[in-house]
């Protein structure tokens, strides 16, 4: 998947019109172990940038899910809660965690603008 973002160094971002699918990337696979739980944040849930809005709980201890930008939880993926090994799986696909719906347009054209890898 070419149009993905790295944020917080082990999430991906991916943005379509004005939502953001969120899940977690290779690097944040190499901290999960076989046995973890998910705890996403709810449907209808206002987020905001920097401040936890889920977890995954490993024995080792947790990972922090983010927002990187002000908005709403439109969709979580259920699936990866009743299975967390679907992340494991199918990380980039399947295993996506939740989509946040973007308050300020604006606010996310400065978020691209922030992580555009594109040559000059």
């Amino acid at each position: 998947m070419d149009d993905l973002i790295t944020y917080m160094d082990y999430l991906w971002l991916q943005i379509n019109d004005d939502v953001i699918t969120i899940g977690i990337n290779e690097t944040g696979l190499d901290e999960l172990d076989d046995a973890f739980t998910i705890e996403l944040p709810e449907e209808g849930s206002i987020v905001v940038p920097n401040e936890v809005c889920g977890e995954i709980v490993t024995d080792q201890g947790s990972i922090n899910l983010y927002s990187p930008i002000d908005g709403n939880i439109i969709e979580i993926n259920t699936a990866t809660t009743d299975n967390p090994s679907l992340i494991k799986d199918d990380n980039y696909h399947d295993g996506w965690l939740y989509k946040i719906e973007v308050d300020n347009v604006e606010d996310l054209r400065q978020l691209e603008e922030e992580f555009d890898t594109d040559e000059d």
